[in-house]
């Protein structure tokens, strides 16, 4: 009974840190390979240690042959030479430490060695080297406590169990880090798929947001007439911003990081103004009217211009989309005392309730040749601007949008 107690007491000693490994592995992407080595090194290292210095011994000894496992498992995740060293230091350790003759332990490891390099040549898997060594290791215990130690049958069943412990262990050793390893592989297989569905987000973001500004500068470009140079002028001086504005958005998505706002003092009426003198001529073109009350108001508000302007120019734009002849948009603006609320409403198709609790999730679009990408990119946007973006919406009815921005208290 006390003997095994003193194996399972060894194989906890064994197995700890090991295990560490283990949980390690699992919670880490293990990008630079040489520091999941020299993890995996120490703890094999504190293993044996562990093994030797605190183990249960048994009077013949028999018990030293779990101290072979980290070794094994050296030889098995390929680090060769640090079993080698392993090897080395239970070797000395066991020859100063214990006063065991070390010469069959030497002709034991040297035997390890030959067998791992053959291995190796011959491609045998993992499983087939493992059972290698477990009969080298049976033929050691054999001659050691049977031929050399006189021993009889009941040496021999010991012999047995003993091999078959080593076997399982040490296989079971093997499964844990072969399971860390494929739960490892998986998180950076996952991670890298996230990085590049962030890649094809933003290229997709990248396109949806350039075609409003190339959409709008291919309007006013149709409709110039050279003759008339100052409505060409005021038209020439709009495809300037909208292609300025592009420019901003292609520099801040190759950089592929969270949107980025440069708040400054700004007029929101003023914004507002731009926003409808840009869009009024395209609105009447396709026969909406666009209401939209210009007055002497002045509110200010702490944001970026040509960010709050993308989300308003992508607002319209889904606005004249939702209108299939004839409509009307309206844009109107009100403030509490906190406050700065921006509302465009049109009365185009609407949206139903299940394409409302949907419309900010990304990728997420009712359009043939939508991306799904506006809405939630203008949200963010909102967001980055400690505001709120609301849609209220019914099917045939029309489509609200409540922008609601921080005031200026300064």
């Amino acid at each position: 009974m006390q003997m095994l107690w003193n194996i399972i007491i060894n194989i906890m000693l064994v197995l700890f840190p090991i295990l560490i490994y283990f949980v390690y592995s699992c919670y880490q992407s293990l990008k630079y390979k040489k520091y999941s080595d020299i993890v995996f090194n120490s703890l094999l290292f504190s293993s044996l240690y562990l093994y030797l210095k605190f183990g249960q011994m048994t009077v013949d000894k028999k018990v030293l042959l779990f101290c072979n496992i980290p070794i094994v498992i050296a030889y098995l995740k390929k680090q060769d030479k640090f079993a080698i060293f392993l090897s080395i230091i239970n070797v000395l350790y066991c020859y100063f430490i214990y006063k065991i003759n070390v010469n069959i332990m030497i002709i034991k490891y040297i035997s390890y060695l030959i067998i791992y390099y053959l291995a190796l040549k011959r491609k045998v898997s993992n499983n087939n080297f493992l059972l290698l060594i477990a009969t080298l290791q049976g033929f050691f215990i054999s001659f050691e406590y049977f031929f050399v130690n006189n021993g009889n049958i009941l040496e021999i069943v010991k012999m047995l169990i003993f091999v078959l412990m080593y076997y399982l262990l040490t296989f079971g050793i093997l499964f844990l880090l072969n399971l860390a390893d494929s739960i490892t592989s998986l998180y950076i297989n996952i991670a890298q798929l996230e990085k590049e569905k962030q890649i094809k987000v933003s290229l997709f973001t990248l396109t949806h947001e350039i075609k409003n500004p190339i959409a709008v500068c291919k309007g006013y470009l149709d409709m110039i007439d050279l003759e008339d140079k100052q409505t060409a002028n005021r038209y020439i001086e709009i495809v300037k911003q909208e292609i300025n504005r592009s420019l901003n958005i292609m520099t801040d998505f190759m950089e592929f990081n969270k949107i980025k706002i440069k708040p400054e003092l700004i007029d929101i009426v003023m914004l507002l103004d731009d926003i409808y003198s840009n869009f009024k001529l395209l609105t009447n073109n396709k026969n909406i009217k666009l209401n939209y009350l210009q007055k002497d108001d002045e509110i200010y508000i702490m944001a970026d211009y040509d960010r709050l302007k993308q989300v308003l120019v992508n607002i319209i734009k889904n606005s004249i989309e939702a209108i299939d002849n004839e409509g009307i948009i309206e844009m109107t603006y009100h403030t509490d005392k906190n406050h700065c609320y921006i509302e465009i409403k049109d009365n185009g198709i609407g949206m139903n309730k299940e394409t409302l609790n949907h419309l900010t999730e990304i990728f997420y679009t009712t359009k043939k040749n939508g991306s799904g990408l506006g809405v939630c990119l203008s949200n963010e946007i909102i967001k980055a601007h400690n505001g709120t973006m609301k849609y209220a919406s019914k099917e045939n009815e029309g489509t609200k949008v409540t922008l609601k921005l921080p005031l200026n208290k300064n």
